[in-house]
């Protein structure tokens, strides 16, 4: 048996919710049960109506607001009923859904009249989101043939009465559970979140109590493992947001997990550790996007590791509170007094240190709570503070908590002298320090303004070198050039793994054809990958792009206009794009000044396929060099041709090797025509930062009027008129704004008339290069170089994507 619980990120759309069904319809149905929250963002906004509702008066804008937020839950989950549902059942489904939306406006009606919502009222109006979440996903798992049931867990977990944050009763939940299931053999899709009390009233079991709801059910049915499936891949050793390096931890303790969730790691509800480590049910964080991904196993005991500390924490925002005076000293019960007057206003306490001295106690709190417990704390310390033997709480504002955790502290001298030592090099002054007995936690207060600074120095130093995140590959083009890029990408994985970085094939397209997974493609597979592929749909692209977690890079490797359409808006969102497609950067100079001002944007291949000359020519321009001319044979099917030619094969045989061998584009007529040629000029001359249009570059086609029958006659006109000893050349020129392609016959001592098969030649004048132009020289043709430089921008852009 595995209780498997899926959070409102693993349930915000309808792709996402198919990507669960997708996880539950892998396994055993018989064996599981489901526990879903909310979809994302709607108990947020029950809460939010709630609040609208207290402050509207009839017909002002308020009532509206929360009538629109019913309206608005209530079309998100009809458009997801219509993508996820059977067409039989959607009708019941639907009227369900109208049913209970109809029951919330009416609750956040009679909120709006007495203009009060008492915690009672924000439970029941909180509920709805779990009770619509749920029957969807019911619904959805019957539609892929699974026998599944909605369950109302307000049935069987029973709590006392304490609204939005409801203690459950163990014993009768236990025998509830129990009973529920020895009645309902389907796989049940559970209600997170919510109980109800003995009198059946709603009640609620805490923000994130849909982890608890899990833990309680594999606890009271014997569960071999809870699964917690999130956004994230499992328990990370900081937070990503804060520490770049972090890396998802493979194994902890329930004690070590109890700590990073007490300080801030927000992955598993800290109450559901405790039923699951009773019955030593093993806990699993795992990733609805990554369902591939191990996650972290957590058990009694974690394997030992090289680090003493396991992951580091932090609460951005708390205050310290400190209660001193001399009149402590000695003195029994003070701290008891102190910490019950704090109980009574319910504060939670989130540290406690005290100097040996008696002298002092300092605690910290939530901001939010520090009005209630300067009262308190003043009010019971009244009689000492008037005879002056105890001072008026101190209280320090705009603090963090940053703590280091592990089982290995304890075998480890020494550990506190590196935090120590670590922040002090960092210039991160500590107020304050609390180390259990068990040494399985070390918590330090700083300045808020140093929380970053302070987790990134203790990761770096205590935490071992930094491990790089899974890099998604999207390939679009799979002839030659991509077929030949996920052969090379397949050959050299296994060495780039060792060394730290882990390319993910996360989707490929063709014209027709596209198949993603986050899980992963086989790069060996080449194109027939595409035999399962969908309908190529450039916009599904996108939004599945958009939402795959993690750094991201687009490789385009088509010829297509379509495709490029795509670079802006996935550029805006974070994704790198490398591209072979020359379409995109060769058009109106403002569409190159949109794309170019990308950082993420990687375009070598496009003017010498493997040669290094776009990086070259803008490393020139970025340290101050001037360009004064670019010359040179930029194609290397030109190139090929005109050798050929020159050995004695006849035009139109040359030109078939050509196309046989895959030099030349899908339509030779872009070749011959001096497109391509023209196209590699203007990316290389704005890239030097000349602005220049298309028409204004000075074009000699190969084939006069598109038709490629003439491409002999042009070849043998030119040979007829060429010197004696020249050799035909199809050269590209830029110089003082004026730019030019045509076949050219050029003396001996040329360097273009040496060149051989398909070699480019790129002969750059720069002020600094005046005398002696720079030259690079090389094989400008074919799928294997082609592919070779696009590999060569990929691993640029993993490279930086990392490094950001």
């Amino acid at each position: 048996m595995k209780v498997l619980k899926f959070g409102g990120t693993s349930l915000e759309s309808p792709e996402r919710i198919r990507a669960v069904i997708d996880i539950v319809g892998d396994q055993e149905p018989t064996k599981l049960v489901v526990v879903v929250s909310a979809m994302s963002g709607v108990t947020d906004a029950l809460t939010d109506a709630a609040r609208v509702a207290v402050s509207s008066m009839s017909g002002m804008s308020g009532d509206a607001t929360y009538r629109g937020t019913c309206t608005s839950i209530e079309a998100r989950h009809r458009a997801a009923v219509n993508e996820l549902g059977d067409p039989a059942e959607a009708p019941a489904l639907i009227s369900r859904i109208e049913r209970r939306i109809e029951e919330l406006s009416d609750l956040l009606h009679g909120v709006a009249l007495v203009r009060e919502c008492s915690p009672r009222s924000l439970d029941q109006i909180s509920s709805y989101g779990e009770r619509l979440s749920a029957d969807l996903v019911a619904a959805a798992l019957r539609k892929r043939g699974i026998d599944a049931e909605y369950a109302d867990a307000r049935g069987f977990i029973v709590t006392d009465t304490n609204f939005g944050n409801a203690r459950v009763e163990l014993e009768a939940t236990e025998r509830g559970i129990r009973n529920h299931f020895d009645n309902h053999k389907a796989l049940q899709v559970v209600t997170g979140f919510l109980g109800a009390s003995v009198d059946g009233e709603t009640t609620t079991l805490g923000r994130g109590g849909s982890d608890y709801t899990a833990a309680l059910l594999g606890s009271a049915l014997g569960a071999d493992r809870i699964e917690i499936w999130t956004d994230v891949n499992g328990v990370m050793s900081a937070d990503p947001r804060l520490v770049a390096n972090a890396f998802s931890l493979e194994e902890l303790s329930y004690e070590e997990l109890m700590e990073l969730s007490h300080f801030g790691a927000k992955v598993v509800y800290p109450p559901a550790i405790h039923p699951a480590r009773a019955q030593r049910i093993p806990l699993v964080i795992r990733n609805t996007l990554e369902p591939s991904f191990i996650g972290t196993h957590v058990n009694e005991r974690a394997a030992p590791s090289e680090n003493p500390v396991r992951g580091i924490a932090s609460i951005h925002d708390i205050a310290l509170l400190r209660l001193e005076g001399d009149g402590m000293m000695g003195v029994p019960g003070t701290a008891r007094r102190l910490f019950e007057a704090l109980a009574r206003e319910n504060i939670n306490i989130i540290l406690i240190t005290q100097a040996s001295s008696e002298h002092s106690i300092c605690f910290a709190v939530a901001p939010d709570d520090v009005a209630k417990a300067g009262r308190s704390v003043d009010n019971e310390f009244t009689l000492e503070q008037r005879a002056g033997l105890v001072d008026p709480l101190i209280i320090e504002r705009d603090l963090s908590i940053v703590a280091a955790v592990g089982e290995g502290m304890r075998e480890r001298r020494g550990i506190a002298g590196r935090l120590f030592s670590v922040l002090g090099s960092e210039g991160v002054n500590v107020r304050a320090i609390a180390q259990g007995s068990s040494e399985l936690n070390i918590s330090l207060v700083i300045a808020r303004d140093d929380e970053k600074k302070a987790l990134n120095a203790i990761h770096e130093a205590l935490l071992g070198e930094p491990r790089r995140a899974v890099i998604h590959l999207f390939v679009l083009g799979i002839g030659g050039v991509g077929s030949e890029l996920l052969s090379q990408l397949s050959a050299q994985c296994e060495t780039l793994r060792a060394k730290g970085l882990e390319l993910r094939l996360s989707g490929v397209a063709a014209r027709r054809t596209m198949r993603l997974s986050r899980q992963g493609l086989d790069f060996s597979q080449g194109k027939s990958l595409l035999e399962d592929g969908s309908a190529n749909d450039l916009d599904e692209l996108a939004r599945f792009i958009e939402a795959t977690p993690g750094p991201r890079i687009l490789v385009d490797v088509t010829a297509s206009p379509d495709v490029s359409k795509l670079y802006e808006r996935l550029l805006t969102q974070g994704v790198a794009v490398v591209t072979a497609n020359k379409l995109p950067l060769a058009g109106p100079m403002k569409d190159f000044e949109r794309l170019h001002r990308h950082a993420r944007l990687y375009y070598e291949t496009t003017a010498g396929a493997g040669l290094p000359v776009v990086r070259t020519l803008a490393g020139l321009v970025d340290t101050g060099d001037t360009i004064e001319r670019i010359e040179g044979v930029f194609s290397g099917t030109l190139s090929y041709l005109f050798n050929r030619i020159r050995e004695g094969v006849p035009p139109a045989a040359a030109l078939q090797e050509a196309r046989d061998k895959g030099y030349t584009e899908p339509d030779p007529r872009e070749d011959l025509s001096g497109m391509d040629v023209v196209r590699k000029l203007l990316i290389l001359a704005r890239t030097a930062g000349i602005a220049i249009e298309p028409e204004e570059v000075s074009v000699e086609s190969l084939v006069p009027e598109g038709e490629i029958d003439r491409f002999g006659d042009t070849v043998a006109d030119a040979q007829d008129r060429a010197p004696e000893g020249a050799t035909l050349c199809y050269l590209a020129k830029l110089e003082n704004g004026r730019a030019s392609v045509g076949l050219e016959a050029v003396e001996p001592s040329h360097p273009a008339a040496s060149l051989e098969a398909t070699d480019n030649l790129f002969a750059i004048t720069t002020a600094r290069y005046h005398e002696t132009p720079l030259v690079i020289r090389g094989s400008g043709a074919g799928p294997t170089v082609t592919a070779a430089g696009v590999f060569a921008d990929i691993l640029q852009a993993c490279a930086e994507l990392e490094s950001r």
